[in-house]
C-alpha cells in the first residue's frame, strides 16, 4: 500500500503544480485537513481543498519568488513523508529563504485525509514575515 499511498501524493502534487483542482479533488477527501504550525500567521485546522487552496495561496503570497523542491518520498502504511526545501525571498527586505521542510501526509482509502508541514525555523520565517517572535521560540506574538 505504501508505493500506492506514494503514487497518490505525487498525483495530488502533480495536480497542485498543474492547477488541476478535478484531479485534486478526485485524490483528496471531502474533509482533507491541513494542520500548520501555531506558531506561523497561518496557523491552525485547515479543513477542505478549497480551505487547502487557500491556504496554499496565502503561504505562498507571504514570500516572493515562492517554490518547494521536493528532494524525497518515505512511505510506510498510512503515512508518506514529503521532504522538500522551501525556497522564496522575503517581500520586506529580499532575503532569501532556503529551508528544509518534512510535512506529514496521511492516505487512507485511497485518498489524501491529512498534511502536517514541519518547518525547520520557523523563528526565522517569522523574522523574514515581519512577524514578532517574543521568546525567540516560533510562537507569535
Amino acid at each position: 500500500m505504501t508505493d500506492s499511498n506514494t503514487s497518490i501524493v505525487r498525483a495530488f502534487l502533480a495536480a497542485a503544480a498543474a492547477g488541476d483542482k478535478l484531479a485534486m479533488a478526485r485524490l483528496a477527501a471531502p474533509d482533507l485537513v491541513v494542520i500548520e504550525a501555531e506558531s506561523l500567521p497561518y496557523a491552525g485546522r485547515h479543513v477542505g481543498l478549497d480551505a487547502f487552496l487557500a491556504l496554499v495561496a496565502r503561504v505562498f503570497g507571504a514570500w516572493l519568488d515562492t517554490r518547494v523542491a521536493v528532494e524525497r518520498f518515505i512511505a510506510e502504511g498510512d503515512h508518506v513523508v514529503v521532504v522538500a526545501t522551501l525556497h522564496g525571498r522575503s517581500r520586506d527586505d529580499n532575503a532569501a529563504l532556503e529551508m528544509p521542510i518534512a510535512e506529514i501526509w496521511r492516505v487512507e482509502g485511497g485518498t489524501i485525509r491529512e498534511i502536517r508541514p514541519f518547518y525547520f525555523d520557523t523563528h526565522r520565517m517569522l523574522g523574514l514575515m515581519g512577524q514578532q517572535d517574543p521568546d525567540g521560540q516560533g510562537h507569535r506574538a
